[in-house]
């Protein structure tokens, strides 16, 4: 069957707010016909999204995987030292909660309530976050919803090495709590719960649980795949364009919602962004609003990589393509998929974490003048978010053998801006593009200060057997700072025919030393050549989170503002953004979280326009058990 060329609401993106909206309406009213349009492919049931432990296959940049399309650096950043960033964005049907690494966290009450707008407090917004969730993690208070489309769990399995991180982080003042993700905790480590269904062992991606999951009881719900949009065709405009194109049309509504660097393209190449831009590309300005493409967001990432013991248990091997590893795994999928270790991300513990008095004083003028600004009358926000993954998140090309954990660090509100803008009218040109990684310097102290923190949390791990020097700052090789690699016990041990373990060929890294319960840890001294080190280290390797947002904010036209409360274009007529694109400000969170909370919230403000309710609970999903809608209970195995 053909679609229509003509429907009521179109929405231009599947990605998770995308998924969220075009899911709602058209289960709200079975007579509203509703066309979800994505660039990418179908995601239903494709083994390589629903299977939460391969997920990082889906970050080659290999020119073979189809499901991310990458965004460059136009230009080279000083403040990388000559780098040019890469910024990864979906191109698949469910957007990121298809490919990304499946983390639950939520942001701060605060961080909505810094939106200054009008029924988009934390307070306005918790029965959306509830209304979403399927929350399978026993839970001690009133604030998660347990019969809403999206599962939430602590995944298959828990390794030793997430305890063995959760105690040696109590040991360097950050405590466990039972749930983290409370809105107002800041300081406190927790096991880091998943999208991941405790049932079945599948990722919980936006498009299973909001599309598909309507189109097999409904008909009103068109979806049409590897297909991108070129542009919204107001009444005013005509139909020329350079390039070959088939015309939907609206009658009721337009809304976009392909993601912080995909929106205000098709804004741009709708004539809606600044006026200057449009007379240089040489299209008609519908609306003349300069902050379209400006104030780009994101959080930056650093990963630090540490040898483990050779009895922890980690998927390096399975991640490195080791057959029987492979084998032994996906056999273990086949026969109970919800106890598998494949239905983990294997990161299994976090925390979120503020500096103390005596650290805000180590990290300059810079980032002191920002905590003043931003973090000091708001407890809730932390600064740092960081996490463990059991194995190394690098390519294992490049790697000696053996097993590892990889420490994640980062920043959650960066001063840094960027911005994308079209270069072409051609939706198959690429655009200009500056991540603006690292261009205030206030970015640079709380990444180093957390760097310091992560690294006394793994040598107080039980299982560390050392740094690899190769993922760490290069510090002069006679500091105290300076990093020691295996030791030769554990070497010996990975290696025992090995008639090399432990020459001496003149590398300057030395050995660490042999595993010690009793031993004590005095933290480590950092001097100001240390120091620099860590920050040029930053500079090499700071990267994108995926955690896009900005680009087209809510908030007075006057100010730069891209859209009003209720996400209207300004200037235009029928025509909403509803994604992360239009966040005033950032958000502190694994930002899968805050798109379906912003797909909820515009399909609440879209459904009152059209005379609609919302239905509750949402279509059954696909190849999971209804939720009982109660709090869960320890599940037994």
């Amino acid at each position: 069957m053909g679609h229509p060329d003509e429907v009521d609401v179109i929405v231009c993106g599947g990605g998770p707010a995308g998924c969220v909206v075009a899911g709602r309406l058209a289960y709200a009213d079975p007579s509203l016909k509703v066309m979800l349009i994505e660039g990418g492919a179908n995601n239903r049931d494709d083994p390589w999204v629903y299977r939460p432990g391969i997920y990082v296959r889906n970050m080659q940049r290999d020119g073979i995987n189809d499901k991310a399309k990458f965004y460059v650096d136009t230009l080279k950043s000083s403040h990388l030292r000559g780098r040019q960033s890469i910024v990864p964005c979906a191109n698949i049907l469910g957007g990121g909660s298809s490919i990304n690494f499946q983390m639950y966290t939520r942001a701060s009450a605060s961080d909505w309530d810094d939106f200054k707008t009008p029924g988009w407090t934390a307070k306005d917004l918790l029965p959306l976050m509830k209304r979403l969730e399927n929350y399978q993690k026993p839970t001690n208070n009133d604030l998660h919803g347990y019969d809403g489309p999206i599962a939430i769990s602590n995944g298959g399995t828990i390794t030793g090495l997430g305890q063995d991180f959760l105690r040696a982080s109590d040991a360097v003042g950050i405590p466990f709590t039972d749930d983290l993700q409370d809105l107002d905790t800041s300081h406190a480590s927790e096991i880091w719960a998943k999208y991941i269904n405790r049932h079945t062992g599948r990722r919980s991606d936006a498009a299973t649980a909001y599309v598909h999951s309507v189109m097999d009881v409904q008909n009103n719900l068109y979806l049409r795949t590897n297909s991108r949009v070129s542009r919204v065709i107001s009444r005013e405009q005509g139909c020329r364009s350079r390039v070959l194109e088939t015309i939907v049309r609206a009658r009721k509504c337009v809304v976009l919602s392909s993601g912080t660097l995909g929106t205000p393209q098709i804004l741009e190449r709708s004539g809606v962004g600044s006026k200057d831009l449009m007379e240089k590309v040489g299209l008609n300005c519908v609306s003349d609003l300069p902050g379209v493409g400006e104030q780009y967001q994101d959080h930056y990432t650093t990963l630090s990589v540490f040898r483990v013991s050779n009895e922890s248990q980690t998927l390096d091997d399975f991640l490195r393509g080791d057959k029987e590893a492979q084998r032994e795994l996906f056999n273990e999928w086949e026969i109970s998929p919800e106890k598998a270790r494949l239905s983990s991300n294997a990161i299994d513990a976090g925390f979120k974490i503020r500096p103390t008095a005596a650290e805000l004083k180590e990290m300059g003028p810079e980032f002191n003048a920002l905590w003043d600004k931003y973090f000091k009358d708001k407890p809730d926000k932390p600064v740092m978010f960081g996490s463990i993954v059991s194995a190394a998140y690098a390519d294992h090309s490049l790697l000696p053998p053996g097993k590892y954990m990889t420490m994640f660090q980062y920043l959650e509100y960066p001063a840094s801006r960027g911005k994308i803008h079209i270069s072409s009218p051609n939706p198959y040109e690429e655009p200009f593009f500056d991540s603006g990684f690292m261009n205030d310097k206030a970015d640079f102290a709380p990444i180093r200060w957390s760097y310091k923190k992560t690294r006394e949390i793994a040598r107080r791990m039980d299982a560390f057997r050392g740094e690899l020097t190769s993922h760490h700052p290069h510090f002069h090789p006679d500091s105290p700072a300076a990093c020691r690699d295996i030791d030769i016990r554990t070497a010996k041990e990975m290696m025992p025919n090995a008639f090399t373990v432990g020459i001496h060929m003149g590398t300057w890294h030395r050995p660490g030393e042999p595993y010690n319960p009793d031993k004590v840890h005095d933290e480590i001294k950092y001097t100001e050549e240390d120091d620099k080190a860590i920050d040029d280290w930053i500079s090499d390797h700071v990267e994108t989170t995926w955690h896009s947002l900005g680009t087209c904010a809510m908030k007075p036209r006057e100010e730069g503002g891209v859209v009003d409360g209720r996400l209207n274009v300004y200037g235009t007529q029928n025509l909403k953004c509803v994604d992360l694109s239009i966040c005033p400000d950032n958000l502190g969170t694994n930002t899968y979280s805050s798109a379906l909370l912003v797909g909820e919230k515009g399909a609440d403000l879209i459904a009152e326009d059209l005379g609609l309710k919302i239905k509750t609970p949402h279509a059954p999903v696909p190849h999971a058990p209804v939720p009982k809608g109660v709090p869960a209970t320890q599940q037994v195995r």
